[in-house]
């Protein structure tokens, strides 16, 4: 793609000047980035031999002009305020800017208290950024019952707390703002009317008129029917779920039919997530490191994938000739509509861990945040072929025993225990929570029975690899 581009300023005395050939590298400073965030967009450059009047950092006036054009397409103008600026070795200047939607900043406009009478979303934004051009004509409009208050907020916080609420997004672009529905993207998708800075980023080079010219770079996001935007992604492969109860070491047991082992069962898990320029945080114990993957994928008119982790190395593609990715991230996308089977093997960054073998039942709370997104899982280990002792029990009279709830919750409960000659030796009664369960100990293996008057007798087979509820006799 050719791309022809130039940036202006407009100094202290409203002079505009072309500054191309003033844009030089500071360590990692030479680098322009135009990335669409909230209510404004963000802009840094570094700059060498203009000056920059300390009256105008913060002004709110537009002095900065990133003009470009692809291809033959027609000339679009980007425009940006200083917002601050940072003075840098050899007379170079750091200048951020940022789109005049700024201004809706606490730094800019402060906190607000006041009430806005609006019959809507839609109304309420509308009053909340005035003098800004606003395009929702993707968003969901919502009814408000009462006035809107705001307390002790900027108008920045007051959208932040709406999109929490509403779940719409919000983005600068081209001197309007617009606020849509949350979308994801779908596998019948053609495009995603989302936008973030994370992919199909336009990279171009110029370079400094000094003696010691220095290649730049510029980035500028664009939008159009056929862009794919990625957004930050978690999944997490947890290995078993739910985990079952095992004993601390190798236990052999027999019955009369075979000689059984119980081994102690840990869980491993196994953290995908994109992009990788980032190590995501978690509340368990794990490490970092390499995996190779490999996916399929049937293609029905489709034009990208989205893998499972971030692409740090491509090693293989079948089914589909010209592809492009960006490192880092999940998107495979293709010069054309592609149809037919795809299979892809990459290298990606994991984190994994194991989660340790228990003898009784848990649960642990498992969270994951990798950038504005939030895994939250439950993690059970629960009685599955293996039974421990001493185990504290309860018995739901209901649901294990079959009893209706007031026949449950009256009276007591008889437990007996059968010794080796079938004989069942009353070990306590007990009485019935109001929630019509029982708790007990048991501290032996072996069958038991319960006694309740008006009710047929309940028994438990309670052995190393077996927990069975029966209303027939069973025998040791």
């Amino acid at each position: 793609m050719n791309v022809k581009f130039s940036i202006y300023f407009t100094n202290h005395l409203d002079k505009k000047i072309k500054i191309d050939n003033k844009i030089v590298d500071a360590d990692d400073d030479g680098v322009l980035e135009v990335e669409e965030t909230k209510l404004f967009n963000t802009f840094t450059f570094t700059v060498n031999d203009v000056y920059f009047d300390s009256a105008i950092v913060s002004d709110l006036v537009e002095r900065i002009e990133v003009k470009y054009q692809l291809d033959d397409e027609e000339i679009v103008s980007d425009f940006y305020v200083v917002d601050s600026i940072e003075y840098l070795l050899n007379n170079n200047i750091k200048v951020y800017c940022k789109s005049k939607t700024v201004e809706y900043s606490y730094k800019y406009s402060g906190n607000k208290n006041e009430l806005i009478q609006a019959s809507s979303l839609k109304v309420l934004l509308s009053k909340l950024l005035v003098n800004t051009t606003l395009n929702y004509t993707n968003l969901t409009d919502i009814l408000f019952l009462f006035d809107y208050e705001i307390k002790d907020k900027s108008v920045e916080e007051v959208i932040e707390e709406l999109h929490n609420i509403t779940l719409f997004d919000y983005y600068y672009e081209k001197g309007i703002l617009y606020f849509e529905d949350k979308r994801s993207i779908k596998e019948d998708d053609v495009s995603v009317q989302r936008f973030t800075s994370l992919k199909d980023i336009l990279e171009f080079n110029t370079s400094t008129n000094k003696d010691d010219k220095k290649i730049n770079k510029i980035f500028i996001n664009t939008k159009n029917q056929e862009t794919i935007f990625a957004e930050p992604i978690i999944t997490l492969d947890l290995k078993d779920s739910p985990q079952p109860c095992s004993p601390d070491a190798v236990v052999m047991f027999e019955d009369e039919e075979k000689t059984y082992k119980v081994s102690p069962v840990n869980a491993y898990y196994i953290v995908y997530y994109s992009p990788t320029t980032q190590l995501p945080n978690i509340n368990m114990n794990c490490e970092s490191g390499d995996r190779i993957l490999i996916e399929n994928y049937q293609l029905e008119k489709d034009y990208f994938v989205r893998l499972a982790g971030g692409i740090k190395e491509l090693i293989a593609v079948e089914g589909v000739e010209n592809y492009h990715y960006e490192p880092n991230y999940n998107f495979l996308t293709f010069d054309l509509v592609e149809a037919g089977e795809l299979k892809i093997t990459y290298k990606t960054t994991v984190l994994h861990g194991n989660i340790q073998h228990q003898k009784y039942p848990t649960e642990m709370n498992i969270t994951i945040q990798h950038f504005d997104q939030l895994l939250e899982h439950t993690h059970k280990i629960a009685m599955n072929g293996y039974y421990p002792i001493p185990y504290d029990f309860t018995l739901n009279l209901v649901s294990d025993w079959g009893l209706d709830y007031y026949q449950a919750i009256e009276g007591e409960v008889k437990i007996s225990k059968y010794d080796a000659d079938n004989i069942p030796n009353f070990l306590e009664s007990k009485t019935v929570s109001l929630f019509g369960e029982l708790e007990f100990s048991i501290t032996s293996y072996g069958t038991y029975r319960f006694d309740k008057d008006g009710a047929e007798p309940l028994f438990l087979e309670y052995y190393i690899n077996k927990k069975r509820f029966s209303l027939h006799e069973a025998k040791q």
